[in-house]
């Protein structure tokens, strides 16, 4: 019997850099980035035995399902691949809305995959590829099963790369979140104030022996957006501040915030230095594979 179900974790992801390039005529920047898969991870649930398109979702609220994107993906995969006539998707959210992390980016790539894989003419990865960069720039590496690239381009541009060793990480939750499109704003606003040091862009020639070794990586260590969200939000910086005071090889912002991740070689301190009110921590390690998609009966 032909499965009509599959489920998968949506695995969060971490920018271990992320550099913001060129600004287009379309507003959109180019980027270069190190992606890398953590375990805290939505569970998400597909379903194709039904004729409506559904989706309900339990430990956040974000809005209209329509405009959720893990039930924009599954439109855009039916408008490519002219199946599957309607579908429900059951979705279980433990990544924080608004942090950085690629929540919503991450339900969308797991839908995807899990359509893929339920598909009776499975699209091709680049058909794949194609779907899922028409909706955001994380969610082409979070559709794959690479658990380490290197993005480029607007995200949509990959080079899946050998998995670092498995590393703890501690991540930062201040109690409110961070629009990416107010980032990009707050970073143009920065740039334009600066404009001789936004003109002035190191040359940099990275080699796959950068991006292999924790070592390598943490040296390359940035986050173009941290200066431009961490003057709005200064619990951001105080976040990573105590993350580097414990210890943490890499202590960052991911992607537009408003998470602060520290990456530590060895287990991380229990106790930590005092932090802005409501500020929590989760204890998540980074992955050397991605969730597999399981097949229901």
């Amino acid at each position: 019997m032909t499965a009509t179900a599959a489920s998968v974790e949506a695995q969060a992801k971490l920018n271990l850099f992320l550099r913001i390039l060129a600004r287009e005529q379309d507003g959109h920047h180019q980027l270069e980035t190190l992606f890398v898969r953590i375990d805290l991870a939505d569970s998400v649930r597909v379903s194709t035995d039904t004729s409506a398109r559904t989706l309900e979702l339990r430990g956040a609220n974000v809005g209209p399902p329509e405009q959720n994107l893990a039930w924009r993906a599954a439109d855009a995969f039916a408008a490519r691949a002219n199946w599957p006539t309607g579908f429900h998707i059951d979705i279980e959210k433990r990544i924080p809305v608004g942090g950085g992390l690629g929540g919503g980016s991450a339900d969308a790539g797991a839908v995807l995959r899990a359509l893929n894989a339920l598909a009776p003419s499975p699209l091709p990865p680049a058909d794949l590829a194609s779907v899922a960069f028409s909706l955001g720039a994380d969610i082409p590496f979070l559709a794959t099963d690479a658990p380490l690239a290197l993005g480029w381009g607007r995200g949509e541009r990959l080079l899946a790369l050998r998995s670092l060793p498995a590393r703890e990480v501690i991540l930062c939750l201040p109690p409110f979140g961070v629009n990416t499109a107010s980032a990009y704003g707050w970073l143009a606003e920065q740039r334009a104030r600066e404009e001789a040091a936004a003109l002035k862009s190191a040359p940099r020639a990275l080699s796959i022996d950068d991006l292999d070794r924790w070592d390598a990586v943490s040296k390359l260590a940035a986050n173009d957006l941290e200066a431009a969200v961490e003057s709005r939000h200064p619990d951001v910086a105080r976040c990573r501040e105590a993350l580097e005071t414990a210890g943490a090889r890499i202590a960052r912002m991911s992607g537009s915030g408003s998470t602060a991740f520290g990456v530590f070689d060895r287990r991380p301190p229990a106790d930590f230095p005092a932090l802005p009110e409501g500020t929590r921590f989760v204890h998540t390690r980074t992955c050397t594979s991605v969730a597999a998609v399981r097949l229901l009966d």
